[in-house]
This record gives structure tokens, C-alpha cells and sequence, in this order.
């Protein structure tokens, strides 16, 4: 019966050391959990950020482009109009009015 008890105790020794085990490996795990999703938080703050100037310097690139994009069609605007004019008075006619764009 001697053995019974000793193997009972070593039995109930063993459990607690695992019970011990898995608490401190359950504690790290949530510790390690916890660090991790704070650096994703950093990172994900970070990305956001930058995602934001991206943006913001795309707006600004894109209202450039569009600047230019007008500035170059009143060019072509005003290089038609010369060149209408141009051809306009070559002909000395009554209907000139007429013949120009738009009319």
C-alpha cells in the first residue's frame, strides 16, 4: 500500500507541476500577445500615416497635371483662334461671320 501512496503523491506531484507549467506558459503566451499586438498597432499607425501623405501628394500631383492639362488647351484655344483669324483675312468677305467656330 506504501507504494500506492508514494505513486498517488507523485502522480498529484507531477499534476501540479504541469497545472504550474501551463499557468506560466498561458501568462507568457498572453504577455507575448499582448507586445504583439502592440507593435501592430504601431505599424498599422504608421502605414495609415503614410498612406495619408501618399494620398495627400497624389491629390496635389493630380491638381498639377490638371493645371497643366488647362493651361496647355487655352494654348491650343488660343493658337486655333490666331490661326482662324488668320485664314479669315485672307478672305475679304461678307460671310466671314459665319465660317468661324461655333456660329
Amino acid at each position: 500500500m506504501a507504494d500506492n501512496n508514494s505513486n498517488a503523491n507523485e502522480q498529484k506531484d507531477w499534476t501540479d507541476k504541469l497545472g504550474d507549467k501551463a499557468s506560466e506558459l498561458k501568462n507568457k503566451a498572453s504577455e507575448t500577445i499582448g507586445k504583439v499586438g502592440d507593435e501592430a498597432e504601431k505599424v498599422w499607425d504608421k502605414v495609415e500615416d503614410k498612406a495619408e501623405d501618399v494620398w495627400e501628394d497624389t491629390k496635389k500631383t493630380a491638381g498639377e497635371w490638371k493645371d497643366k492639362a488647362e493651361d496647355k488647351l487655352e494654348d491650343l484655344k488660343d493658337g486655333a483662334k490666331k490661326l482662324w483669324d488668320r485664314i479669315t483675312d485672307k478672305f475679304d468677305g461678307d460671310d466671314d461671320d459665319a465660317r468661324k467656330p461655333g456660329k
